[in-house]
């Protein structure tokens, strides 16, 4: 119901402000134009153009568990590419396997029209200079019949009971540059 909430908020955020809108296996062409976000759980990298929205910043509907937004700098009257970071705190700590199989559960129950594109379970990400298993999911949906489908790619990690989910959003007609940044962003994501 969080993912939920969270997603309804950020789409309600991106579209009355305009609209919102890899590290280790993207090429260097890929990330020339990219630049690191550096917070003190995290690092991801982003395209240097998009804006960096962080906690501080945000309208009172973006959910708390929300750490930092970025968008694209390309604004679009429907959506606009966008990515997100946000944190939960876990009752006790699991695996970030089991996590991130919690959470694509949670979106195939909360999403109208859900439906799953890709899916690697054998994706690993950087957890305290260590590799731990994930799941990398690429999927589409909407919260309500008013808004329009939205790709997002996402991947879990988990440090101890703390439970990030990075999300990378886009329209599912958007071009292959606006798939890669997605791909790049979410490869890129380390936990400290």
């Amino acid at each position: 119901m969080k993912k939920l909430i969270i997603f309804s908020a950020l789409i309600s955020l991106f579209v009355m402000t305009g609209c919102f809108g890899s590290g280790d296996s993207g090429t260097t062409t890929e990330l020339k134009n990219f630049k690191t976000y550096k917070a003190t759980t995290f690092a991801i990298g982003i395209p240097s153009t998009w804006e960096i929205i962080e906690a501080k910043d945000f309208s009172k509907d973006i959910p708390m568990e929300t750490l930092v937004i970025f968008r694209n700098n390309i604004q679009s009257d429907v959506f606009t590419e966008n990515a997100n970071v946000t944190k939960k705190i876990l009752k006790s700590s699991m695996s970030t396997y089991d996590f991130a199989k919690s959470e694509v559960l949670e979106n195939r129950n909360s999403l109208i029209n859900y439906k799953e594109i890709s899916r690697d379970e054998e994706f690993n990400v950087v957890v305290g200079g260590k590799m731990q298993k994930s799941i990398l999911i690429l999927f589409e949906g909407k919260e309500n019949t008013q808004e329009p489908t939205i790709r997002m790619l996402q991947v879990y990690a988990v440090n101890g009971t703390d439970a990030y989910t990075v999300t990378a959003a886009y329209k599912s007609d958007a071009d292959n540059l606006t798939i890669d940044n997605a791909k790049n962003i979410i490869k890129s994501f380390k936990v400290n």
